[in-house]
């Protein structure tokens, strides 16, 4: 038989949870044997096998009673743990990626990897859009734009009004025609008018298409891509620094090409 192809050293990795578990431990360093079987409890006669298998693909090499990785092996593990990272983030957004504007992110889809996202369950089909709420209302300092008014019944914009009254939130707001509009009753319009007499609040309204709801709560990003509808499908948190960047740099091209909303411009 010839040399394995690069196909069959991933698969040769890839189907065995022992290999890849022995690998990463010694891409932390040297190891003796004992070392490894301890660290990673794979029995003396498999470890035995898969040690002797990497030194013949020369990803490992033994340096008196420690085992080490060669520069080769170094490099296997690097590429195969960035494949695992993709893979996992895939994973973990397959429910939601569908929704996000791809060909608008500023930011590699795999900075979200560490991102806390919560989606519907069976059973519970508003989960995100309480930990939605949740994270904005409760924040110090927001700025958010949303193409549509917040959900719930004139009870929730009525408890949320109050909150903030007995808070300190600063709060900068970016909306859409539409969503204003569905506010537009005398009782909320009062409500909206009081909330900017604190000077704690920056209404804008904008006109154009927004594809996802973007916010910085207190520093962290968050994104709530929508379906058709308008409706949030998921909340994504995350304290990446590339996704906080991009997130805060559209929050500012959405504010340039809005117009500042005053207590006067507010109907009656």
């Amino acid at each position: 038989m010839g040399d394995p192809s690069p196909l069959d050293d991933v698969e040769f990795l890839a189907r065995s949870g022992h290999r890849v578990e022995v690998l990463r431990t010694l891409a932390s360093g040297p190891r003796t044997r004992p070392e490894v079987h301890r660290e990673t409890g794979v029995s003396q006669p498999t470890l035995g096998r898969i040690l002797g298998s990497f030194e013949e693909r020369h990803w490992v090499e033994r340096r008196g009673s420690e085992y080490t990785l060669t520069p080769s092996g170094t490099l296997v593990w690097e590429q195969f743990d960035d494949l695992l990272d993709t893979v996992e983030t895939a994973q973990r957004l397959a429910d939601v990626v569908e929704y996000l504007p791809t060909d608008e992110l500023g930011f590699d889809v795999r900075e979200l990897a560490e991102a806390t996202i919560t989606t519907p369950v069976p059973g519970d089909g508003l989960r995100h859009l309480r930990r939605l709420e949740e994270v904005v209302y409760t924040a110090d300092v927001v700025r958010n734009v949303a193409p549509t008014a917040p959900p719930g019944a004139r009870a929730d914009f009525e408890n949320r009004f109050e909150a903030f009254m007995r808070s300190d939130q600063q709060v900068e707001a970016i909306v859409s025609t539409g969503a204003l509009r569905v506010s537009a009753d005398a009782e909320m319009m009062g409500r909206l008018r009081t909330a900017l007499g604190t000077n704690r609040v920056d209404l804008y309204r904008y006109d154009g298409p927004v594809p996802v709801m973007l916010a910085l709560v207190d520093g962290t990003a968050v994104l709530a891509p929508l379906d058709d509808d308008g409706v949030p499908t998921a909340t994504i948190e995350s304290d990446d620094e590339a996704v906080r960047a991009w997130v805060a740099s559209r929050l500012d091209e959405y504010r340039e090409r809005a117009t500042r909303i005053s207590p006067d411009d507010l109907p009656s």
